[in-house]
């Protein structure tokens, strides 16, 4: 299964669900909250293997364009869903079957992630009649803990947006708060981790480890490198999920 990072690059997406969910966006969307104009089509599954289709409109934005990407991956961005693994109850299709989205935003207003993310909602409802409603279980995972020795975390300087970038063997962070933090981590953990250092403040750090399979690497583990280097640790334990369940869905969206 695709990971939708988009050349890795995160700038507020999904920076921060260290439980699947960063917050609870409303079920209900505001009426008069859509698109001027919104075009879907289903691609083609002949060119749908072309990973260089894939693409994703920068925030903030007049045009939201989104190509070559799942169902899911849209759901992700309209419910600031962490990641696919955090949605259940879906038909197979959904993982597999892409689409490009275009929508234009009423005006010249350009708008954030943030700002949009309720005419997202109501485009998949129109378009996809997609319903949902959430759970939450228990689930193996990582609670982020402060190592012995204390933190090694630098605290972040001026009122700069929070950004992050995620390589095989760097982690870019900045005017993150911890919370935050152990949401980028999960990214590379591969679970999901609860913030539990007690921390507060925003920091800015990058974080060094071997790529995954390379035994060949000078640099640390991922998980030696973070105790190490920022001095934290993850601890495994079982946490607290929430997940968006899938009630309703069509494959085929309505006529644009």
């Amino acid at each position: 299964m695709r990971r939708w990072l988009f050349g890795a690059t995160v700038v507020g997406l999904f920076a921060g669900m260290p439980v699947g969910l960063a917050q609870r966006a409303a079920t209900q969307v505001t009426p008069g909250s859509g698109f001027e104009a919104v075009s879907v089509h289903l691609v083609d599954p002949r060119v749908a293997d072309d990973p260089s289709r894939s693409s994703l409109s920068s925030f903030p934005t007049n045009l939201f364009t989104m190509r070559g990407v799942p169902l899911t991956f849209l759901i992700q961005l309209a419910y600031n869903v962490e990641s696919a693994d955090y949605i259940s109850g879906m038909p197979g299709w959904m993982e597999t079957q892409e689409y490009d989205v275009s929508a234009k935003v009423e005006g010249d207003r350009q708008l954030t992630l943030e700002q949009m993310r309720p005419m997202l909602q109501r485009l998949l409802a129109d378009r996809f009649d997609f319903k949902f409603h959430r759970e939450t279980k228990m689930t193996s995972g990582f609670e982020l803990t402060v190592a012995k020795g204390g933190p090694k975390l630098h605290a972040s300087e001026g009122d700069g947006k929070p950004f992050a970038q995620i390589l095989s063997n760097r982690l870019d962070v900045g005017h993150m708060d911890a919370g935050h933090i152990a949401g980028m981590l999960a990214h590379r953990a591969g679970e999901p981790v609860v913030d539990k250092t007690g921390l507060t403040g925003d920091y800015d750090f990058t974080l060094s480890y071997a790529p995954a399979n390379d035994p060949n690497s000078s640099l640390p583990d991922f998980f030696t490198a973070l105790q190490e280097q920022l001095g934290l640790r993850l601890e495994s334990r079982k946490v607290p999920v929430e997940i968006v369940v899938v009630d309703q869905v069509e494959k085929v969206p309505t006529q644009n």
